[in-house]
């Protein structure tokens, strides 16, 4: 970000004008969090950098708006330099003063500016800094944040709990890696996006946006027929497993495949039988679970497909691992291996590096630490990060599941979904996903693109489901039928988010 702004002074808009125009933004965004300003009280608590600045000016148009103002220094604030000096000197003109901080300036206020640390914080707020984030935390005022909560790291959204919990975080520009990545995200409340004429850089990570995701699906013509939304060939399930092959399959039909045949054991296919007639079976074995051997009974179906499902429901043990190697060296179709397939590949990964096909592993935090023989800690603290060194050591677009799911590509590229929430938090929504990201593949799409289109529907068709029933009561069979009025909101272009 930082190259950013010295992109926008350098071509003309000076530090003085870029910090006028944040200011003013946190200030209307300030205003509609309060209620308005008549009879409002807001407190702007400033540190000494940038951030500092945008809260003096934005300290000045809540006062011209009619909110009394007090304005609080922490952390040196009072002896800020360049840009943010001057408008702390048009803040005391204009009659407002800068005073130290103190809990008790945040009694019986209606909101709280956070201009605190800005993007560039890394590690750990100590001292007055971070007595006044818990001050502000346990304020009952709705709290506006500066670009990105105090606390958080601006670069991977790590922190620690002395980390300020926004209600709104005004972005200047676009939104930072902070509050779209790891425990910054939930920190970060609901992130607007302000234009004050920062100029666009090249960037390495994207936000999906709806119409990205609308642009994305494929469209189908009067004359298709079924062949033409693609063929899903699914190995998943066990006869101890019978529901996650299940989910699996009726994502992928829900998400448009014109054909989805499972390779299966015989408990899945009578489970597929009662409660998915849509879906062709093929029985591939007669042990308990899928081994080597079934792919040599599949090898029709797979001759025919455009995309394989791999893993829910398989279980753990050496013939399934064996299976997942021999799929992934044999079959050379677009794979999205998930659940046991990433369990049978935390083993050996080697296999990865020498496919020639399309990959996309769909681990959660958990998963991917064991890919990467790492920890969930440290995968939590950096998702992005993570997601990202996984990609490129695996060879393979990573998907990795959680809030604001990260889908990272081999080349460094990452897509930030902002779909999802509480209601996707239950046993099989994954599966369902497994099945939509193939699905989208069979119909054309790259793998990248399948992936994190995949993950803006399945959210989507997570919130569609919940304004039906609640977010408590959604399960993953409510998320895979909710998956094609997702996808036709899309097409009407009536989604709010992003």
């Amino acid at each position: 970000m930082r190259a950013a702004d010295e992109a926008a002074i350098s071509s003309g808009t000076p530090a003085l004008v870029l910090m006028e125009r944040a200011g003013r933004s946190v200030a209307r965004a300030a205003q509609r969090v309060a209620g308005g300003s008549y009879g409002r009280r807001a407190v702007v608590v400033c540190g000494k950098g940038s951030n500092g600045g945008d809260g003096f000016v934005a300290a000045r148009y809540l006062a011209r708006a009619g909110m009394s103002v007090g304005c609080y220094a922490v952390s040196g604030a009072e002896r800020a330099q360049g840009a943010a000096r001057h408008h702390l000197r048009q803040m005391e003109m204009q009659g407002i003063a800068l005073r130290p901080f103190s809990s008790q300036c945040l009694n019986r206020c209606d909101v709280v500016v956070d201009a605190l640390f800005g993007t560039g914080f890394r590690g750990r707020a100590e001292g007055e800094a971070a007595s006044a984030i818990e001050a502000i935390n346990a304020a009952p005022a709705s709290v506006v944040s500066v670009d990105i909560p105090s606390g958080v790291d601006g670069a991977t959204g790590a922190c620690e709990e002395v980390s300020v919990l926004a209600s709104v975080t005004v972005a200047m520009g676009v939104e930072k890696l902070g509050t779209a990545n790891s425990a910054g995200a939930v920190r970060a409340g609901r992130v607007e996006i302000s234009d004050i004429g920062i100029p666009v850089i090249e960037a390495s990570a994207f936000m999906v946006e709806a119409s990205d995701a609308a642009s994305a699906l494929p469209s189908r013509e009067q004359d298709a027929h079924k062949r033409s939304g693609g063929s899903v060939a699914v190995l998943a399930g066990s006869n101890d497993i019978t529901g996650a092959p299940v989910l699996t399959a009726r994502g992928a039909v829900r998400m448009g495949a014109g054909y989805v045949t499972v390779g299966c054991t015989s408990a899945v296919k009578h489970a597929l039988a009662t409660s998915c007639p849509e879906v062709l079976t093929a029985s591939v074995t007669d042990e308990d679970v899928l081994g080597p051997r079934a792919l040599d009974s599949f090898a029709e179906v797979l001759d025919r497909a455009d995309a394989v499902a791999l893993g829910p429901g398989l279980g753990r043990g050496l013939p399934q691992q064996e299976l997942v190697a021999r799929v992934l060296e044999e079959v050379e179709l677009p794979v999205v291996a998930d659940a046991d397939a990433l369990n049978a590949l935390s083993e050996d990964t080697s296999v990865l590096k020498r496919r020639r096909a399309p990959t996309i592993l769909t681990p959660h935090p958990a998963e991917l630490a064991r890919l990467l023989d790492s920890s969930v800690p440290e995968v939590s603290s950096d998702r992005m990060g993570a997601a990202r060194a996984a990609a490129g050591e695996l060879c393979s677009v990573v998907l990795l599941k959680g809030f604001r799911t990260i889908v990272a590509h081999p080349s460094g590229r990452a897509v930030v979904n902002p779909t999802g929430g509480p209601e996707l938090a239950t046993a099989g929504t994954g599966d369902v996903l497994t099945g939509a990201a193939a699905a989208l593949a069979a119909a054309g799409l790259d793998d990248l693109s399948a992936a994190w289109a995949a993950c803006f529907v399945h959210g989507l068709a997570g919130s569609v489901a919940a304004s039906r029933l609640s977010w408590s009561g959604v399960l993953a069979w409510d998320v895979a039928e909710s998956l094609p009025e997702a996808a036709q909101l899309l097409h009407d272009g009536t989604v709010a988010v992003a």
